[in-house]
């Protein structure tokens, strides 16, 4: 078969004279300016005389040098009209390319009437291989990156059975059709030639037309897989056919066989090592974008390259390197980057491959341009868009019973998606470039470079401008009622920010006589979509009673409600993604768990009804057993691993036996007999080397047989009854009775006469010397089982943040629900099914914490260490970008940043769990104040508790705190937490999105139970049981309120558990509030500036003076003391609430200070008249300065100490 030259050494065909396939670059070179060496001049027509520069010199006027690349300039130059053709034309439907073909086209006809553009002939004699090479890598490797792995693994076998028997089927029913009816007398290999090109489809252009329109996903990935592989099956097809009918075969079942493994699976096997490679590479790039975006540039063309010079397909090599890579393979953020760096050189490289086809199209088939031509042209196109019908037609059965499915108005869109593109000009190029011996060949190929490339015309100027109005028409993205209802939401919520932007810059001096009219003109939003009346009724989700202004919710039918649930599942799944990806961004999950929880979250986009669980995500893990049992089963083969040094016997010689066997130094001499006996072993498979040296190969094999009974002897001596036990004594007694055996038969059979049975024993048993090289493994287990451990490790890791990630994207778009969910019954159904999955999402990860502890504590390390280092990145750009550092200084504290973030990956991948005493040092309360740690350990105790075990019941009396050292305890009430709120008034403040059954919560180690319950003295809201054998260091509430009372210095005790447990609840109210900010990087922007204060039952306190940015009620119960509008703990009091009263025994308010009361020096405001008198600790004063000595604090600073110290009720 004749091979294709490198690509490389042919550059220079890209310049080409016409008709030729050879030539000498300079000549090419030259052959692209305006007046060449070489070109003849008209009589009429004088060479200008040149001046001392070179240039053409016409009186006092210079025109341009020769030698001017202009197939360079006319590249830029097409870019350059695409770029302003893609302006003008965005919101028309007219295709760009199809105008960039005409261009090209009209250049090409142009060069026939004109001898100033030479360079238009060099183009259209480009080579085929520098054009296959050029553009392919591009489009193939966007489609492929593009594509969702996850839904295209089930759809596998549907696009399978397009792209290879569905291509197949087209290209015999198009060769078929075009050989009975074209008028051109074409052979039967020219129409399957035909056949074979028109059946490719390109993956970016049939999927451009229905990309945003809302066709579903599963659809758009079908139709990009089948033209993918459909691509890949047709350079396979195509160059296989051609070769059979332009070459002489004598074993085509051979050829064929050969060429399949070699364009199928080796290329499959190729494209994964690849994909691996590049992963590898990628991971050890830390946080530098461009190289990151070089190596996926410059990997796509150089495996496309190599996959293509070694006899296999490039195509499916790139396929399998795009579809194993995806935005979460790179760097965090730079997921948008790439996706736009790729679409631009596809877009480049359409634009180059329509603008060349043009021009080749116009040259070659100029002249063989009628009549007859265009009808020929029109039963083409009409031709394979009906053998694609009917082939889709035929496989529908079977892909209706395969994957997601299949439906005749699926099929309807594949069929009309299908755009001629890349693959079609190429193999039509070809075909035309190839030297043809006669002038009716010529005639044959360029009518199939022309019906090709008008196909490939007609398909996007008539499928592509079509293909959405047949979507719409079928149904296949309608706008339902919850799209319309959300979109309603959508531009309500964004009116209404409108309308508050308004007012609030009404305020501002400067804008102050702005032309308020116009600007509100100017921007109002219209709904995208168009209603009528009736769907006007639908989306008006509730009304206002005229006697009480109470919501109306109108009743929707249980379909109605099943879309509008449905609706909302698809919201969720997107927020959940989103959810991955931030925690990818932020370091807290790891690229592997992340592209895991990515593509589980997409393969359920399409399942209906379904939502993410933990039970199916746990399948991604499950690996692990194997592993394990193998790392089990090696462990037991090791010495070391078990205790082997028996007892020494008491017989004298027994014990000299038992010393020898034990010294290393006798390992060491058993191992170098094995690596000596594996030479005449070798040498005894050496037909040459075994005749000359038989004996002497004999002789070795004698006495190493003795070394080995010799050993098998000592170590019998040396541990008794036990010796038999242990697997590589008994490995050792095999490899002696084997050569035993061995020996025995070859002096039985020395005097006899050699026989074919004969010859086979002795060859069997001399493979059994083979035996005795297994000895060598001895030495290799450690570090196999070193490697085991490791892998073990890294899959329990990935177990653990797989399942952290899913409870933390579960608790991300819990806030988002009440925005999402359109009624009442979805927002409960959709509440209940996410509180289960995470709840067991918790149960799965305390398991975890209870099997695995060492690595659950080291992924835990880590995260922590990711999210100070991410705290201290977002501090670094606020001031560089409020100026407060400069950009150079900024920019090396930032490379110190990233030098802590990249040895985070030389934690250690096991760490200890801490003990009791190193849990008490980490409770925020304490922070290692010397003092409070001693007062509790000595009042501490350690309580065990079993699997089942009630820690207390609910509805008793606190006994005390549980801090929980090892173990898992789940938490169940019959109600949510109260936090210091009466029954009768949360009954009936609670609203209908708080409204919940139960209560269920799992805590692990490090975790406390019973602190706020033990300051309040209030009864246990949830029972407390074992789901594992627990260990907790309890500390009774005498010995707790004990403490209180000893420890009264401010900051006090009391004080600093009251603030702790704000802060925590704090957190949580402003992340269900407003879920779309960063409250994480906030609160610890703010960490040092917020402080806890009592409201008193029945006392007045002002709040949101100059002092205070914002107030959350923590605990407890307040009323306006203006609108008389009463507000429940946990909440954020609105800034309108100017003073509050207290209307429970125990009220307590989150103080946030404000930038000018930071200014002070550390003036008390007065925040209520009950606390005009005290000063209270920041909260930096209260966890840094505290274990600080007394007498280093400045005198004039100021505690902001607000606890109450009121006399405890007993």
């Amino acid at each position: 078969m004749a091979t294709a030259a490198a690509p490389w050494l042919e550059l220079p065909a890209l310049f080409e004279k016409p008709g030729t396939m050879n030539g000498s670059f300079n000549e090419s070179f030259e052959a692209l300016v305006f007046f060449p060496r070489d070109h003849p001049v008209s009589p009429t027509q004088s060479r200008a005389p040149l001046d001392d520069f070179g240039f053409f010199n016409y009186g006092i006027f210079h025109i341009m040098r020769p030698n001017r690349p202009i197939t360079l300039l006319l590249v830029f130059l097409s870019c350059a009209v695409g770029a302003l053709l893609r302006t003008v034309l965005r919101e028309t439907k007219v295709p760009i390319l199809v105008i960039i073909f005409f261009i090209g086209l009209g250049i090409g006809i142009l060069a026939h009437f004109t001898h100033q553009l030479p360079f238009v002939k060099q183009i259209s004699g480009i080579d085929p291989v520098l054009f296959l090479h050029l553009f392919t890598p591009v489009i193939i490797f966007t489609a492929a990156f593009e594509m969702d792995f996850y839904i295209f693994r089930k759809s596998f076998w549907q696009v399978l059975v397009l792209a290879v028997p569905g291509f197949l089927m087209n290209c015999g029913f198009l060769g078929w059709l075009t050989f009975k009816i074209n008028k051109y007398n074409w052979s039967w290999d020219d129409s399957m030639l035909f056949g074979i090109i028109l059946s490719t489809t390109d993956p970016v252009l049939s999927v451009a037309s229905v990309r945003n329109i809302g066709l579903s996903k599963i659809v758009t990935n079908l139709i990009k897989g089948e033209s993918l592989f459909n691509d890949a099956t047709t350079v396979i097809i195509f160059e296989l056919y051609r070769d059979l009918i332009n070459q002489s075969h004598h074993e085509v079942v051979k050829e064929i066989f050969i060429q399949l493994m070699l364009k199928f699976f080796a290329s499959i096997a190729f494209g994964f090592l690849s994909s691996k490679l590049v992963s590898y590479w990628l991971a050890h790039i830390f946080n530098d974008g461009i190289i990151e975006v070089v190596l996926s540039f410059s990997m796509a063309y150089i495996i496309f390259f190599l996959a293509e010079w070694f006899g296999m397909s490039g195509v499916i090599a790139l396929c399998m390197l795009g579809l194993l890579l995806d935005s979460v393979s790179f760097s965090p953020g730079m997921d948008v980057f790439l996706y736009k760096f790729w679409a631009m050189l596809t877009f480049l490289a359409h634009i180059m491959i329509y603008l060349i086809m043009g021009i080749v199209i116009a040259q070659k088939t100029f002249p063989y341009i009628n009549t007859r031509a265009f009808f020929s042209i029109i039963t083409v196109y009409l031709s394979l868009n009906l053998v694609r019908a009917l082939v889709i037609l035929t496989l529908s059965p079977f892909l209706s019973r395969l994957g997601y499915g299949f439906n005749w108005r699926w099929g309807a869109v594949v069929v009309w998606s299908g755009m001629r593109g890349t693959f079609t000009l190429n193999m039509a190029l070809a075909i035309s470039q190839t030297q043809s011996s006669t002038a009716a060949e010529l005639q044959v190929k360029t009518m199939i470079l022309l019906h090709c490339g008008t196909a490939s015309l007609l398909t996007l100027i008539i499928n592509s401008t079509t293909v959405k109005k047949l979507v719409m028409t079928l149904g296949l993205c309608n706008i339902t009622l919850p799209k319309r209802m959300a979109m309603h939401n959508a531009v309500q919520r964004i009116r209404q920010m409108e309308a508050n932007a308004f007012s609030m810059l009404k305020l501002d001096r400067f804008l102050a006589d702005a032309n308020w009219a116009m600007a509100e003109d100017s921007m109002t939003i219209d709904y995208p979509y168009k209603l009528d009346a009736e769907e006007i009724r639908h989306l008006s989700k509730s009304l206002k009673c005229p006697d009480c202004d109470a919501d109306i919710t109108f009743e929707r039918s249980p379909q109605q409600i099943a879309d509008i649930m449905e609706e909302a599942r698809l919201r969720l799944l997107t927020a959940q993604i989103a959810s991955y990806q931030k925690q990818y961004n932020s370091g807290m999950l790891n690229q592997e768990a992340a592209q895991t929880l990515i593509g589980a979250a997409e393969s359920y986009v399409d399942i209906e009804g379904k939502f993410m669980n933990i039970h199916e995500v746990k399948t991604y893990w499950e690996s692990k057993g194997m592993l394990v049992t193998m790392k089990k089963w090696l462990s037991d083969w090791v010495y070391n691993v078990k205790d082997e040094i028996t007892k020494p016997p008491k017989n004298k010689f027994l014990r000299m036996c038992h010393q020898i066997v034990f010294m290393e130094e006798f390992e060491y001499i058993s191992t170098l007999i094995t690596y000596l006996n594996s030479v005449p072993i070798i040498l005894n498979f050496i037909s040459s080397v075994n005749e000359e040296y038989l004996p002497q190969l004999r002789m070795c094999n004698y006495y190493f047989l003795c070394l080995y009974i010799g050993e098998a002897i000592l170590k019998a001596f040396a541990m008794g009854r036990t010796y038999i036990y242990y697997h590589w004594n008994q490995f050792d007694l095999i490899i002696i009775v084997v050569g035993i055996i061995d020996v025995m038969i070859i002096n039985l059979f020395k005097n006899m006469t050699p026989s074919y049975p004969m010859i086979n024993t002795i060859r069997i048993f001399r493979f059994g010397r083979l035996l005795r090289v297994f000895r060598l493994f001895k030495l290799m287990l450690p570090t196999l089982i070193f490697v085991l451990d490791k892998q073990i490790n890294k899959q329990l890791t990935f177990r653990y943040d797989i399942a952290k990630g899913y409870v933390q994207g579960e608790e991300d778009i819990k806030c988002l629900i009440e925005q999402i969910a359109g009624h009442e019954k979805v927002y409960m159904e959709i509440t209940k099914i996410l509180e289960t999955n995470k709840q067991e999402a918790m149960k799965e990860l305390g398991l975890m914490q209870r099997d695995y502890p060492e690595i659950v504590t080291a992924v835990k390390t880590r995260q922590a260490v990711q999210t100070v280092l991410n705290t201290a990145s977002e501090t670094l750009k606020f001031m560089i970008s409020g100026g407060i550092v400069d950009k150079n200084e900024g920019a090396e504290l930032h490379k110190m940043i990233l030098v802590k973030k990249k040895q985070l990956a030389k934690l250690p991948p096991t760490i200890a769990p801490p003990t009791a005493q190193q849990l008490l040092h980490n409770v925020m309360w304490l922070q290692d104040n010397k003092n409070q740690i001693e007062y509790i350990q000595k009042k501490a105790k350690i309580l065990y508790y079993d699997y089942g075990d009630i820690i207390c019941e609910e509805g008793e009396l606190p006994q005390g705190i549980h801090l929980i050292v090892s173990g898992m305890i789940k938490l169940s009430g019959s109600s949510p937490p109260r936090y210091g709120v009466d029954k009768d008034f949360m009954k009936e403040a609670v609203n209908r999105h708080t409204a919940a059954s139960s209560y269920t919560d799992y805590m692990v180690t490090g975790a406390i139970i019973g602190e706020l319950n033990c300051l309040t003295k209030q009864e246990m809201e949830y029972a407390v049981s074992c789901e594992t054998a627990v260990q907790t260091c309890f500390i009774s509430i005498d010995d707790l309120l004990e403490a209180f009372d000893r420890f009264l210095e401010p900051p006090s005790l009391e004080y600093k558990i009251w603030l702790k447990i704000a802060l925590d609840i704090a957190l949580k109210t402003y992340k269900e509030n407003l879920p779309n900010q960063d409250w994480t990087y906030k609160m610890c922007a703010q960490y040092s500036n917020m402080y806890v204060i009592d409201v008193l039952n029945h006392t007045k306190c002002d709040i949101y003076d100059e002092a205070m940015d914002d107030v959350i009620l923590v605990h407890g119960t307040v009323q306006d003391c203006q609108l008389g509008q009463r507000y429940c703990a946990p909440c954020i009091l609105p800034k309108t609430c100017h003073q509050v009263q207290g209307t429970s025994p125990a009220t307590k308010l989150l103080i946030i200070r404000s930038m000018e009361a930071r200014k002070n020096t550390g003036t008390c405001f007065n925040v209520c008249q009950y606390h005009s008198d005290r000063r209270c600790a920041t909260l930096g004063q209260l966890f840094s300065l505290e274990s600080r000595n007394r007498s280093s604090i400045p005198n004039d600073l100021d505690y902001t100490y607000m606890s109450s110290q009121s006399p405890r009720k007993n």
